[in-house]
């Protein structure tokens, strides 16, 4: 909310979740290609089917009026960019195991699924195997150092 209201100062509330709306859309879009990028090279099949569906904004219990933005089954309301790209990793995941009933992605180490993660702001895929907490195996998006 701040980075939108210091791009765009104060604005009426309708054109404001317009615009948060507008963003994580965009952020969703480009998270989801680099997320089907990854699963189709992993797996080598296509990461395809429902894309996007794109709601204005809806009324969030706890955050009141959002921009919502569905990506297969999940839900991105969040214009931060790693929670984006974790929610769409998480979409695109679930879509390659139920209709390519493969496991995506896996842990070369522990040969074990991996699950979305957050390390120091940056989303990640972490295995559970190994220690109590698990480790992290490496960033969703190739192209940022966790």
């Amino acid at each position: 909310m701040a980075e939108l209201y210091g791009e765009r100062g104060e604005i009426p509330e309708s054109e404001f979740f317009e615009s948060w709306t507008a963003r994580t859309f965009s952020m969703a879009r480009s998270a989801f290609e680099t997320v089907t990028r990854s699963a189709e090279q992993d797996t080598g099949k296509p990461a395809t089917g429902d894309d996007f569906c794109y709601i204005d904004h809806v009324r969030d219990p706890d955050l009141g009026p959002v921009g919502v933005v569905h990506i297969k089954s999940a839900e991105v309301s969040t214009p931060d960019s790693a929670e984006v790209l974790g929610a769409v990793a998480e979409g695109v995941q679930e879509f390659v195991m139920s209709h390519h009933r493969v496991t995506w992605p896996v842990c070369g180490e522990h040969d074990r699924g991996l699950h979305v993660g957050y390390f120091h702001e940056t989303a990640v895929w972490k295995c559970a195997g190994g220690t109590t907490d698990g480790h992290v195996v490496r960033a969703i998006d190739p192209a940022v150092q966790p």
